[in-house]
């Protein structure tokens, strides 16, 4: 009996010291052998095993390679699990891994690929997107790449700006810029930044501050684009003062949007006294006042919601000053208005007068329209 006891403990023993002796650290010897084998899992499971002083040229060698074997290996995957993403992500917080440019491309294209795949999810992975930009948000393109997933997202805990801030400071913002999301949230933020400012800001500052100098032309032309179609309220305003900040506001544009002011709904303050003292100088030049004619004939509607406007005396005044010097502009109106009520003339988008009925019947139009005219509009509309 105490035979057998002692045989039991004997074995025992040597179990329990197998496995003290199975699971001691690797050394450096272990870890070169799995790397000829290319067993990437299990050397980068035991890769720390190497006390940090011993982690000399040799280590740093044999643990970027079979990262990066990792990483390929992960690229084949499709679609990327959330583990090979989770394992990517905790190798690159190792210092040698981070300071690997191959490594953090391939980090980068790993995480890009999961993270667009698993937002798409009924329940995105909105954690995942977090952490993957608080590691390591430096690389501009993916920054942008992130920014054009979630463009669409709602819910998405960025906006679109906090992902898109770094890049358009870079050099590379020349072809960021020519993204049509981009330009819009560059388009959102300087809307902001506008209303912001005040009477002593400097908006130049602001562009500057935002974006890098090659990113401007891409915004001149949105610039442009929006001063003759904005898509909405403020955009004619907000393009005209970065053409004007930037100077590329010519004497040609500037006439336009002075004028399209006035028309529009034009209210006290310094841009109001430009436009009034444009006018002025337009009422001198007939050149001057046919260039702007030209430009407004291909709007459609016609700019009128000062002749619509409740206020009365600003109706009257705004009126009166263009009548005195820019006649050109209320006969055409009013011809095109008898036009579309008298039906001679084929209108694709409907009435391009919207304000002219009111007008035509009102006694401020009786004063700035010559009489037969609006007989004229008068006898169609009795039609």
């Amino acid at each position: 009996m105490g035979i057998h006891i002692l045989f039991t403990l004997l074995f025992l023993g040597a179990i329990d010291g197998f496995a003290r002796t199975s699971s001691a650290p690797y050394n450096l010897a272990d870890l070169s052998v799995l790397a000829a084998e290319g067993s990437h899992q299990e050397f980068l499971d035991h890769a720390l095993d190497i006390r940090p002083s011993l982690r000399g040229q040799e280590w740093k060698s044999l643990v970027t390679k079979m990262a990066l074997k990792h990483a390929n290996q992960a690229l084949l995957q499709s679609p990327l699990p959330k583990l090979t993403f989770q394992k990517t992500e905790s190798l690159y917080r190792w210092p040698v891994l981070r300071q690997d440019d191959v490594y953090r491309a391939r980090r980068i294209e790993i995480g890009v690929r999961y993270l667009k795949h698993c937002l798409n999810f009924a329940d995105p992975c909105w954690e995942d997107l977090q952490s993957f930009w608080k590691e390591d948000s430096s690389d501009p393109d993916m920054a942008v790449s992130l920014a054009e997933m979630i463009k669409e997202k709602k819910e998405a805990p960025y906006t679109l700006w906090t992902l898109l801030e770094g890049p358009l400071k870079t050099p590379f913002s020349e072809f960021y810029c020519q993204k049509d999301f981009v330009l819009e949230a560059l388009w959102e933020k300087l809307s902001l930044d506008y209303l912001k400012l005040g009477e002593n800001g400097n908006f130049l500052t602001k562009i500057e501050e935002t974006i890098h100098a090659d990113c401007l032309p891409c915004l001149v032309s949105q610039a442009k684009a929006r001063v003759v179609s904005p898509k909405k309220s403020g955009d004619r305003e907000l393009g005209f003062e970065i053409l004007q900040s930037t100077g590329k506001a010519d004497q040609e544009l500037q006439d336009f949007f002075y004028t399209l002011y006035l028309l529009e709904q034009p209210s006290q303050g310094e841009l109001m006294n430009l436009a009034w003292n444009n006018l002025i100088q337009l009422g001198k030049s007939s050149d001057r006042r046919e260039k702007v004619m030209e430009q407004i004939k291909n709007l459609d509607p016609l700019p009128d919601t000062i002749m619509g406007s409740m206020d009365e005396i600003k109706r009257r005044v705004v009126l009166r000053h263009l009548k005195a010097n820019f006649p050109e502009y209320i006969d055409f109106y009013s011809e095109q208005c008898v036009s579309y009520y008298g039906g001679t003339k084929k209108f694709l988008k409907g009435n391009p007068t919207m304000k002219c009925d009111g007008l035509m019947n009102s006694k401020l139009g009786a004063e700035i329209l010559p009489p037969s005219k609006i007989e004229k509009f008068q006898a169609v509309k009795k039609i």
